[in-house]
This record gives C-alpha cells, sequence and structure tokens, in this order.
C-alpha cells in the first residue's frame, strides 16, 4: 500500500487507536470510581446503622429502667441487662475498626458514657436504701437521665464526626470523576482536531487534484483545450495525470 492509501489508512487508523486508548483509560477509572463510591457508601451505611443501633439500644435501657424504678416491674429487669449488654457489644465492635485518633477518642469517650450508665443503674438500690427520701422517680430525673442524656449526646456526636471523616474521602471522589472524564475529552478534542486535519489533506491532496484533472479531461474532450492541471499532485494522482497525459499524446500521435 502506497501514497494516498497508506496516508487515509494511517490517519483512521490513528483515530481508532486514540480512541481505544481513551475508552481503556476510561473504563478502568470508571471502575475505581465504582468501587471508592461503593467502599464510601458502605461506611456511610455501617455508621449510620451503628448509630441507630446505638440509640435504639440506650432507648430500650431507659424504658427498662423506667419500667422498673416507677412502675416496679420486675420483668424489665432482663431487658435493662440485654440493652446495656447490646450497648457494650456495638462499642466493643466500633473500636475493632480503623479509625483515626479524633474517631477514637470519641469513642473511648462513649464506651466511659456507657460503664457510668451502667454504674449508676446498677447503684440504684444501694442509693436508694443510703437516701430513704430518694424516690424512683426523683432518682430517674436527677441521676440516671443525666447520665442518659450524655451518652445519647455522645452518639450523636460520634455519628458527626464519621460523617466528617467521610468528607475527604468524597472530595476524593470527585476528583476521581474529573479524572474519568478527562481522557475522554481530550480523545474527543484530538480526535476532532484529527478529523479536520484528515479533511484538509484529503480535500487537497485527493479531493481537489482529481477534480482539477476531471476539469481539465472535461475541457480537452470538449473544447480541446491542452490537459493541463493547476494543482499540486502527490503519488497515484500524479501517476493518472502523466498516463493520461501520456494517453493524450499517445492519441494525437496516432492521429
Amino acid at each position: 500500500m502506497k501514497g494516498i492509501g497508506k496516508r487515509v489508512t494511517i490517519g483512521f487508523l490513528s483515530i481508532v487507536v486514540l480512541l481505544l486508548v481513551s475508552g481503556v483509560i476510561s473504563i478502568v477509572e470508571l471502575s475505581n470510581l465504582s468501587y471508592d463510591t461503593k467502599v464510601i457508601l458502605d461506611a456511610g451505611g455501617e455508621d449510620i446503622t451503628m448509630a441507630k443501633g446505638l440509640l435504639q439500644s440506650s432507648h430500650d435501657h431507659s424504658r427498662a429502667v423506667l419500667d422498673l424504678v416507677i412502675f416496679e416491674d420486675s420483668t424489665s429487669l432482663a431487658k435493662r441487662d440485654k440493652a446495656i449488654a447490646d450497648i457494650a457489644e456495638q462499642i466493643h465492635l466500633l473500636k475493632g475498626e480503623e479509625t483515626n485518633a479524633t474517631l477514637r477518642g470519641c469513642i473511648d469517650t462513649l464506651s466511659d458514657c456507657a460503664a457510668k450508665l451502667e454504674r449508676v443503674t446498677k447503684n440504684y438500690e444501694l442509693q436508694k436504701q443510703k437516701h430513704a427520701a430518694l424516690t424512683g422517680r426523683v432518682w430517674y430525673s436527677k441521676i440516671y437521665e443525666p447520665a442518659y442524656n450524655d451518652l445519647t449526646e455522645q452518639i450523636k456526636h460520634y455519628m458527626k464526626l464519621s460523617h466528617g471523616e467521610l468528607a475527604p474521602r468524597a472530595e476524593q471522589l470527585s476528583r476521581n470523576a474529573y479524572r474519568a472524564i478527562t481522557p475522554v475529552m481530550i480523545s474527543l478534542l484530538v480526535m476532532i482536531a484529527v478529523v479536520l486535519m484528515l479533511y484538509y489533506f484529503v480535500y487537497i491532496y485527493s479531493v481537489k487534484p482529481i477534480l482539477k484533472i476531471n476539469k481539465a479531461l472535461s475541457d480537452y474532450l470538449t473544447f480541446k483545450l491542452p490537459f493541463t492541471v493547476k494543482a499540486q499532485l502527490i503519488d497515484q494522482l500524479k501517476e493518472l495525470h502523466d498516463n493520461i497525459d501520456a494517453l493524450i499524446t499517445s492519441s494525437k500521435s496516432n492521429k
């Protein structure tokens, strides 16, 4: 393959290669983006689930203690112990996760609040014996409720910090999205430039010379004008011109 055919083939193959390379890069980046998105969503979902579990267990503990000390419902004792055990188990799971120093400190404080709540609850009977005037309602509002509020506030603080920890990862996700789109945009701009250049060269070195040759040949056949092509001819088009010119010269000689 020589001349114009080779140039046209190289031009179109270059576009194909460019599109393939940009496509592969974009697929890889989009795959990474999909993975990062899944990790962030999973992490956020786990944090929300854990916080909801802690709040629910805290509420169950408060309800059980309320029934126990105010309504003297002894069946609530098992519910109270189960609720505090669930809180301890969930905090233990949080401690096993990899977190930054700030979040670890928050979890430690959360553990202290849960331990304080358990101590306050289990010391209820002892406190009641020491203070005869201490009723269940007063104990609940003056002693238990502040410890319970500290725990729930610390759970909300944990939720806020855990969401804040996801912010840098979300920002990285945004950068990854731009990185995934960039190869496609670059390849698109380059492809447009290549197509315009290809059009220019095909028109200048192929279409325009063919039109000139055809017009010169038509003028020769119609008006017997000299076969003259005023255009830059290369490769097979130059050969075509020379062959036509040779054919016309040979025809004149025969006549």
